[in-house]
């Protein structure tokens, strides 16, 4: 008669069951996302807005972990005749932390933007703006003493630099940072999309498309 080790089985019960809980974890977490999309798409068709899933966009350059693959939702739709698009958009980490035994282990990280796009009157030359960091140089400067001390610009200062845009950036009524390239103005915020308005509040990003909807360089 072969007898069994109770140790053993207490091990393989444990991993049995460890094995179950990740399962109903991953099952109940895509039952979330799929709620959670519903949501977003029943608010796109009651406001008029498209929904494409996974596009094709080339976003990712412009935005932090250059991701390309990184836009898996967008919406589509216009606000005060003007086309906008409006996107989430992710980046994971892995972290890698080494145990006193010399083990490694590794840890994903997601993190999550909403990315916002007006599409504009004119193309531009590439350009970001910016929070100024404490050390940074200033580099492509406006000559206004505030707006550079506050800001910087990364790329061609054009002649949407006007004393209208460098006011509203002071008064801090346009979103920053903001990045443009060719007739696309974008910008982000770290977050997810809510369900129950997804496209947020679009009026600083339209604002500032107003103010550099001047003829182009």
């Amino acid at each position: 008669m072969i007898s069994l080790d109770p140790m053993a089985g207490v091990l393989a019960f444990f991993c049995v069951a460890s094995l179950g809980l990740v399962v109903i974890a991953a099952l109940l977490a895509a039952r979330q996302r799929r709620r959670r999309a519903g949501r977003i798409v029943a608010w796109a068709v009651h406001a008029g807005w498209q929904v494409v899933e996974r596009p094709a966009v080339d976003w990712g350059r412009r935005l932090p972990g250059g991701n390309p693959e990184g836009v898996r939702m967008l919406l589509s739709g216009h606000v005060g005749g003007r086309p906008v698009l409006v996107g989430e958009y992710e980046v994971t980490d892995v972290q890698v932390t080494t145990g006193a035994d010399g083990t490694a282990t590794t840890t994903p990280h997601t993190r999550h933007w909403v990315v916002s796009v007006a599409i504009l009157n004119h193309p531009w030359a590439p350009a970001t703006v910016t929070t100024r960091g404490r050390l940074s140089r200033r580099t492509n400067t406006t000559g206004d003493p505030g707006f550079d001390k506050a800001f910087r610009i990364e790329g061609v200062v054009g002649p949407w630099c006007t004393p209208a845009l460098i006011a509203a950036h002071l008064a801090r009524h346009v979103p920053v940072p903001w990045s443009v390239s060719g007739p696309e103005l974008m910008t982000w915020t770290e977050g997810r999309l809510h369900p129950a308005h997804p496209v947020g509040d679009l009026g600083p990003l339209l604002h500032l498309a107003a103010l550099l909807n001047g003829r182009p360089a």
